[in-house]
């Protein structure tokens, strides 16, 4: 398999799995936060080659009562966690250096392997964050990505 089908492979896996974590973080949004959202339709390209005209524009968009909207990103982890205390890390990933600037959020959700919580930073606070060249162990590229230390953020119940 060449490298592109192999990173082709992964994301439609992960994408299938993202949704999940999005719709557990909306309802939370609604329930707890009293919001109105809409998750945007999600829509895979039908192959690698025309991946770049399926861009995203956030995965859950919030809308206040004065008729503001913000979008919240939504990260689906691997990591099983409920808080700061049995977080196995000392920084949290929050995203693609590339994709974190393409997508103007207002929040990130990082969300636990179980979707039962999460780690909740806002990217007022990016000038905090480090960034770091890591090697994705699935898809077999590496890239630059943002770390955040965990006091900049909070950890929640979903």
């Amino acid at each position: 398999m060449r490298q592109s089908e192999k990173e082709w492979s992964v994301f439609t896996r992960r994408f299938a799995e993202s949704h999940k974590a999005v719709e557990k973080v909306a309802k939370f949004l609604g329930r707890e936060r009293k919001l109105r959202v809409t998750i945007p339709s999600m829509e895979l390209a039908p192959n690698i080659s025309k991946s770049t005209d399926y861009i995203d524009k956030g995965d859950i968009i919030c809308h206040t009562a004065n008729g503001k909207e913000y979008i919240i990103e939504v990260k689906g982890t691997k990591t099983k966690f409920t808080s700061a205390k049995d977080y196995p890390y000392r920084t949290v990933i929050i995203n693609e250096v590339v994709k974190a600037h393409r997508i103007p959020a207002f929040a990130y959700f990082i969300v636990n392997r179980n979707r039962t919580h999460a780690f909740v930073v806002k990217t007022d606070t990016m000038e905090h964050w480090t960034i770091r060249h890591i090697k994705d162990s699935e898809r077999g590229d590496s890239e630059d990505v943002y770390f955040c230390d965990m006091g900049w953020g909070e950890f929640i119940e979903l």
